[in-house]
């Protein structure tokens, strides 16, 4: 049944955190993260398995994606 009114944001803080899971290392979070478009990155177009990171896996990736994309063979 769907309610009438969506719920409050009071009403919604007062009830119990839902917990997430990491696709990437496995550990519960209260919030995961899915970068698809970045600087030199699209998975948008791309048939792919979505998962979902953790904060910590998620800085881990961008770190990695970030390095990919500002590595130079030459500078400028």
């Amino acid at each position: 049944m769907v309610p009438d009114v969506l719920t409050s944001a009071p009403e919604m803080a007062k009830r119990n955190p839902i917990t997430l899971k990491c696709d990437f290392c496995g550990a519960e979070a209260p919030r995961v993260r899915r970068v698809a478009l970045d600087a030199g990155y699209d998975r948008l177009g791309q048939r792919h398995v979505v998962r979902y990171a953790c904060d910590t896996c998620s800085r881990e990736k961008d770190a990695a994606r970030s390095a990919k994309v500002d590595a130079r063979q030459k500078p400028l």
